[in-house]
């Protein structure tokens, strides 16, 4: 009786299938995820563009904080310098505000597997 030959092709496949599962349930390197229900950017009270967060942290009078909500989607939030539109300029009560989102823009999504966003570390 001839040896049986063994088969490994399974197994290559499994843990390919796994790996590329793995690096989309966590969406690294796809945008920040936070568990807030705004992402909270400086706004020029002027021009209406993103400033950088220690002009509101600094109290200058010319900014103000703003509030762009942040859906089931992902949003773009944008770099400083860009216009800022589609928030509000008061957090409405009972909401919770992601801070430090970074001044080079980003994409932001609520839920998943990302930080806490209250000190400016999130995602992978």
């Amino acid at each position: 009786m001839p040896p049986v030959a063994r088969r490994h092709a399974s197994r290559s496949v499994s843990v390919g299938v796994v790996a590329a599962l793995a690096a989309t349930l966590t969406g690294c390197g796809q945008g920040t995820n936070v568990s807030e229900d705004y992402a909270q950017i400086c706004q020029d009270n002027a021009t209406e563009k993103r400033l950088p967060d220690d002009d509101c942290n600094n109290h200058g009078g010319g900014a103000h904080w703003y509030f762009l909500p942040l859906g089931s989607g992902s949003r773009t939030v944008p770099a400083v310098g860009q216009p800022v539109a589609g928030g509000v300029d008061t957090l409405p009560g009972g909401k919770t505000a992601a801070k430090g989102i970074s001044g080079d823009g980003a994409s932001v999504s609520r839920g998943g597997f990302g930080g806490s966003g209250s000190d400016g570390s999130h995602g992978g």
